[in-house]
């Protein structure tokens, strides 16, 4: 029993010493890119435009299986416009696909379920290119751009037209979310 105690109470003192180590308020981060500095760049915002097109063919920062967009995705399957077109055309008598991959048989016999893999990559794709345009469209209003001190006229023109791409991505996939899955948070 005493054993047992002293066991007890050096594991506990040892969290509480390892909790105090935590609370450091000096420590930066890795990267010194946030989003409170990313958008002071003016030609961010066409790359940031260009990430959300991205998101729509590329899974990731780097290569086929390196820094993925959503972590726990296949980077060779969970590209969005292939989860898409495979949800809507697997199930059907228009393709079939023999291999293997995790998922692909279920959706060749119809008999997938909300635990089949390309389902949940597509509904985290769908919501993943929604979080990106919305990001995009905070950080380009007018108040934001007069804050970042971002008054050429040409590049205000350019972010409103920017603003609309956007919005019209974000909708593409909204409709590809509702059309995949019914009645899904907006």
């Amino acid at each position: 029993m005493n054993r047992t105690i002293t066991t007890f109470s050096v594991t506990a003192a040892l969290l509480c010493f390892a909790a105090l180590g935590c609370t450091d308020p000096t420590v930066a981060p890795k990267s010194s890119v946030s989003s409170a500095n990313v958008f002071n760049d003016p030609n961010s915002y066409r790359a940031f435009l260009a990430k959300i097109y991205g998101g729509l063919i590329v899974t990731g920062q780097r290569g086929p299986d390196g820094n993925p967009d959503i972590a726990g995705i296949d980077e060779g399957f969970g590209e969005y416009l292939r989860l898409y077109w495979y949800l809507q055309e697997m199930p059907t008598d228009e393709a079939v696909i023999g291999w293997n991959d995790p998922g692909l048989p279920d959706l060749n016999t119809g008999l997938w379920g909300a635990d089949n893999s390309m389902v949940n990559a597509m509904y985290y794709r769908v919501f993943y290119q929604v979080m990106l345009a919305n990001e995009f469209l905070r950080q380009s209003t007018d108040a934001k751009l007069d804050s970042r001190g971002q008054f050429d006229p040409t590049l205000r023109t350019n972010v409103h037209f920017y603003r609309a791409e956007a919005r019209f991505l974000r909708a593409l996939s909204y409709w590809h979310g509702i059309d995949l899955f019914g009645n899904i948070p907006l």
